[in-house]
């Protein structure tokens, strides 16, 4: 599996962990700046049975048994440790999973290639045009810290579910 950092575990980060399937991405670490929902990325969003259903947590998803085990495999970044600086900066950490602001996006995206991580990122890709092609350049030109291509990709989801696909079919 691919280690990743998620970084920003609000509504849509705790929902991009709930996408994750063990097999293939394993979440090594989480950053945010805020306690609750980094309580939410390991126990889930208990609000309504629909809420836990797309935030199910890393509890449920990694089949950790309580909170003190995940925290075992799973290294917690917030203001108090060093935040994004120091998650980018963890050599257990292959790719980051950005579901931050989206002023946020690009600069962040950039710091993670600099130190060769591959990057997803929410849609929208950046704030602007011009630093979508910068984000594009960067990921063409650098390298993963194995020597292979970085992968840079921006989760529009929406385009691979079935149900846009028909509904533009009709």
């Amino acid at each position: 599996p691919v280690r990743v950092a998620v970084i920003g575990t609000g509504d849509e980060g705790n929902v991009l962990i709930g996408g994750c399937n063990p097999e293939y991405v394993e979440v090594k670490a989480i950053c945010d700046i805020r306690p609750y929902s980094l309580h939410r990325a390991f126990h889930g969003d208990w609000s309504s049975t629909s809420a836990l259903g797309r935030r199910p947590g890393l509890l449920n998803i990694a089949g950790y048994k309580t909170e003190a085990e995940a925290r075992k495999n799973v290294k917690v970044y917030d203001s108090k440790n060093g935040g994004i600086t120091a998650c980018l900066n963890d050599p257990d950490i292959e790719a980051v999973i950005i579901a931050l602001p989206l002023f946020l996006h690009a600069p962040v995206a950039a710091q993670a290639m600099e130190r060769g991580l591959h990057v997803l990122t929410e849609k929208l890709m950046a704030h602007t045009v011009a630093q979508c092609k910068v984000m594009s350049r960067m990921a063409a030109k650098l390298k993963d810290n194995n020597g292979n291509p970085l992968h840079l990709a921006t989760g529009h989801q929406r385009h691979y579910n079935v149900k846009y696909d028909n509904a533009v079919n009709l």
